[in-house]
């Protein structure tokens, strides 16, 4: 069980350290520059930025031209034999085999190719701009869903803070109430039964506390997971619950445009590289039309030990052109597909619109649930806090029984609690809204 000095001293160090003010402390807002900055899921996801980068300088290299070197040396153990005309008597109509070439051959080859069209490329070049813009918008998801965690994790540790300080003012109450409740019953004004129900109220409070602190540390152990915070060092939070109200019931009229979704970017971007893929099949029938040259040096002895005495160069250049004439029907059924991909994606997009505006109704239901409770719930406090007060002044006075003020004491504990959770159940339903809206 803890005691009231160790409660209290737990719920400074949790709640309010402010002996340690020299320490820096994270709002809303530098929680989630620390994510954006330290998050690993979206660090990795920012490096596919850098290879769809890489991926399209590769793709794009085959414009560039190509130079190579080649070289081989060759020994033949029997020479090759090509069958001639008998030369000396041509009208006999007799043959000859005659080996030809030399037993020892070496070439050094040094050419170059440059692409003047390739359908391959130029659908490189058509892709580089739609690629990054679709591999951003994955950035950007990312970046969303980082928000999102971050702030509904923020707001969790901040729920369980207030709880903490709730619950400290009650345990403090109620012991102050048990002390008055064991003087009178020592004075024989009251018997025994009004100090053992402030002391089951008191333990069950402290029993709530003890909880809401472990609850408090996984909360915590939580935000720093989105964060990227390490786990072994202190987070201070910095917050204020007058400008958390205001924030949260403030600009609160969002308008639903499912284009601002990264969901519904994200459909389209793929669209426009699915049109594209189509366009590259429809022109895949477009020759390869490149340039080349040679130069070649050879050396030929039937002697090894002769072989570089002498060397016969040649050289050419050449226009080379490829034309698919046929392939088996491949390209047309190609071009069907991406047809049928992007019919797939029509449906996507409709299945998406149908989905964000479900979720902006639910978003705004809930935020608007959260904020009739939040007006009741404070309008409800007043109230409790006037009984209690009442109920507690009869008591010493000997008007009414200790029951009630437990009774009393109970309804002003769930009041404030319900002032809180209406709170931060209205601040997180206004993250689902913003995020439902696109706007987060």
């Amino acid at each position: 069980m803890v005691t009231r000095s160790s409660a209290f001293f737990i719920w400074l160090l949790i709640s309010f350290p402010a002996w340690n003010r020299a320490q820096e402390s994270y709002t809303l807002e530098a929680c989630i520059d620390y994510a954006e900055a330290n998050s690993p899921e979206l660090l990795a996801q920012r490096e596919e930025l850098r290879l769809t980068g890489l991926d399209n300088q590769i793709a794009l290299s085959s414009w560039f031209p190509e130079v190579f070197v080649s070289g081989d040396l060759q020994h033949y153990f029997k020479r090759p034999v090509s069958i001639f005309p008998d030369f000396e008597n041509p009208e006999s109509g007799e043959t000859r085999e005659v080996e030809v070439g030399t037993i020892n051959t070496s070439t050094l080859s040094i050419g170059a190719r440059q692409t003047i069209y390739n359908p391959t490329v130029a659908a490189a070049l058509r892709r580089q701009v739609p690629l990054l813009n679709a591999t951003r918008l994955d950035i950007e998801a990312v970046e969303i869903q980082l928000r999102e965690s971050v702030s509904r994790a923020f707001y969790q540790v901040v729920r369980n803070r207030e709880q903490l300080s709730l619950l400290q003012a009650d345990v403090d109450r109620q012991e102050r109430a048990l002390r008055d409740a064991v003087l009178l019953f020592e004075e024989g004004l009251n018997d025994k039964v009004d100090y053992k129900r402030a002391t089951i109220t008191l333990n069950r409070t402290k029993l709530e506390l003890q909880n809401t602190i472990i609850e408090t540390r996984t909360r915590l152990a939580e935000l720093k997971q989105a964060m990227g915070y390490p786990n072994e060092r202190e987070l201070e939070l910095e917050y204020s619950i007058d400008r958390l109200t205001l924030t949260v019931f403030s600009d609160t009229v969002t308008v639903l445009r499912p284009d601002q979704r990264v969901e519904y970017r994200q459909i389209l971007a793929q669209d426009r590289l699915i049109a594209l893929d189509a366009l590259f099949y429809r022109q895949a029938w477009l020759p390869d039309f490149y340039l080349g040259g040679t130069y070649n040096l050879t050396w030929q002895s039937n002697q090894l030990r002769n072989l570089y005495d002498r060397v016969f160069p040649n050289s050419l250049a050449s226009v080379n052109v490829s034309v698919p004439l046929f392939t088996g029907g491949r390209r047309f059924r190609q071009i069907e597909r991406q047809s049928v991909l992007r019919d797939q994606l029509r449906y996507d997009l409709q299945a998406v619109e149908n989905q964000v505006e479900l979720e902006y109704r639910v978003a705004r239901n809930n935020f608007d649930q959260a904020a009739n409770a939040y007006a009741v719930a404070r309008e409800n406090v007043d109230l409790a806090n006037e009984i209690y007060e009442v109920v507690d002044l009869q008591y010493r006075e000997g008007i009414t029984t200790f029951l009630s003020v437990i009774i009393a004491e109970n309804d002003l504990q769930q009041a404030r609690l319900a002032v809180i959770n209406s709170l931060l159940d209205a601040a997180l339903a206004r993250v689902g809204l913003r995020y439902a809206a696109g706007t987060l």
